[in-house]
């Protein structure tokens, strides 16, 4: 077995607080006469987490990219870590800070002075898969069984991810966090965010900035937003105010919920009584922490920092057990993910996974086409695979692809199967113009581009699923 070890970071850019961590990730390559050659992380470890920092800002509206960039390379020095030993992990910016003007900017300069192989990468879902990894509650489903809610609150927004036998099953994110209403010691109100403004309304607690708050009404405002979140995550109340997009809740109703991120963190302390108390942090969070833990959810096991170990930790995955690479293509970045079942009928129809093929390549064409490569293939619904079938499949796909992306010299396909090395020479055998790259065991649920990295045990390479969805 051949073992190599692979630095990443995780940098995490808050509504309220900025954090980085540094792992080192444990590859192993197996090969044996009964297995197919296999490459998988067997290990993961923190090695350093910075401090948490305040996150810094021009003013409302932007991110302080100098103030960040300056705290970056701090924290390299003192972790003794240098850019070239970077090769994996994932700048994020999550909560209201996605909403900064400069925030998609700053986010992907970020990612370009962070390391060799370094992902930008936003988005509530993302985020709440994130926070659900390095929070534990995915490891917890596989442990237990049951269905886990994992309820991350921040300064600006909770993330929840339903997780259920290690995959996450459901996303969904609510404007809940300690910082969407801020106030001076006294009570004196200085921001209120327009996401609470409705709800606020219609629970009767109309704040406004400039106004003088008292305890009991932040109580009462702190209590309501608990019950609301709580509600919504069980599944008794199926519509909300806060939430930030549309979201049809399911049917599904969890065993057990945890909760993350800073507020989580605070539900350890002791129940503020006074208006000093509450405003120690100039925002509702330590009154808000004491009214979701009364309701009875459990602190995750890692709480403040666990987005930011599950995207320097867990957002990297190498790739499967048969691929098929052109190498010097690699690394490549932010590439479109566009998924295709291969089989949606009881039996393969090859002429209805043709319309499927030309159907998503079309819309694809008209979104994404200055890039080469300019998508990746997702093969999803992908059944038992005959030899006659990967012919049709080949045929397909290289016709399609050809005739929506004349000038691309290179075609990206992913597989949930191991069958990429297959397809990928079948692919090569009867195209001599595009270079292939075909992967598999690619889990791409939750993610709309991918990062794929150079070579990092044999064959294998490092890959990243994302979003890039930053809000206006």
């Amino acid at each position: 077995m051949t073992r190599q070890w692979m630095t990443s970071i995780g940098l995490d850019i808050g509504t309220s607080t900025t954090k980085l961590i540094i792992s080192e990730l444990l590859i192993a390559q197996s090969q044996d006469q009964f297995t197919l050659p296999g490459c998988q992380i067997i290990d993961r470890r923190v090695t350093y987490a910075s401090s948490i920092y305040t996150t810094p800002l021009v003013n409302e509206v932007e991110i302080d990219v100098e103030q960040l960039t300056q705290l970056l390379q701090k924290e390299y020095k003192q972790a003794g870590v240098t850019l070239e030993q970077v090769h994996a992990g994932a700048v994020i910016i999550t909560g209201e800070s996605a909403r900064k003007q400069n925030a998609e900017k700053i986010v992907h300069y970020l990612a370009e002075h962070a390391g060799n192989f370094v992902v930008a990468t936003a988005g509530a879902d993302l985020e709440g898969v994130l926070a659900a990894k390095g929070s534990g509650a995915i490891e917890r489903s596989t442990q237990t069984g049951e269905i886990i809610a994992n309820i991350d609150v921040g300064g600006g927004t909770a993330n929840i991810a339903l997780c259920q036998d290690g995959k996450v099953i459901e996303t969904f994110t609510l404007h809940v966090g300690g910082r969407l209403i801020r106030l001076d010691k006294d009570g004196q109100v200085t921001y209120v965010s327009s996401y609470l403004t409705e709800f606020l309304e219609n629970s009767f607690n109309p704040l406004r900035k400039g106004e003088k708050a008292s305890f009991e009404q932040l109580s009462s405002i702190c209590q309501l937003m608990a019950e609301e979140t709580v509600n919504y995550v069980k599944g008794s109340r199926k519509a909300s105010s806060l939430l930030v997009s549309p979201h049809t809740r399911s049917a599904i109703q969890p065993d057990t919920l945890l909760v993350s991120g800073g507020v989580g963190a605070m539900m350890k302390g002791k129940k503020p009584e006074t208006l000093e108390e509450v405003t120690v942090h100039g925002d509702i969070g330590p009154l808000l922490a004491f009214h979701i833990q009364a309701l009875g959810v459990s602190e995750a096991p890692e709480t403040a920092r666990a987005t930011v170990i599950g995207a320097g930790m867990q957002n990297t995955e190498v790739s499967g057990s048969t691929v098929y690479i052109k190498s010097d293509r690699l690394p490549l970045k932010n590439v479109p993910i566009v998924d295709v079942p291969v089989q949606q009928e009881e039996e393969w129809e090859p002429e209805r996974f043709q319309v499927r093929v030309q159907q998503a390549l079309k819309q694809a064409s008209t979104l994404f086409s200055e890039d080469d490569p300019p998508v990746a293939m997702a093969l999803s619904h992908f059944p038992y695979c005959s030899y006659t079938m990967l012919q049709q499949l080949t045929k397909v796909i290289l016709a399609e692809f050809t005739a929506c992306f004349k000038e691309a010299k290179c075609l990206v396909v992913l597989c949930e199967q191991d069958i990429a090395k297959a397809l990928g020479q079948a692919l090569a055998k009867q195209s001599k113009t595009l270079d292939i790259i075909c992967l598999d065991q690619i889990d791409f649920t939750h993610g709309d581009f991918i990062d794929l990295g150079l070579p990092v045990a044999g064959e294998a390479i490092s890959v990243s699923v994302k979003t890039l969805a930053f809000s206006s």
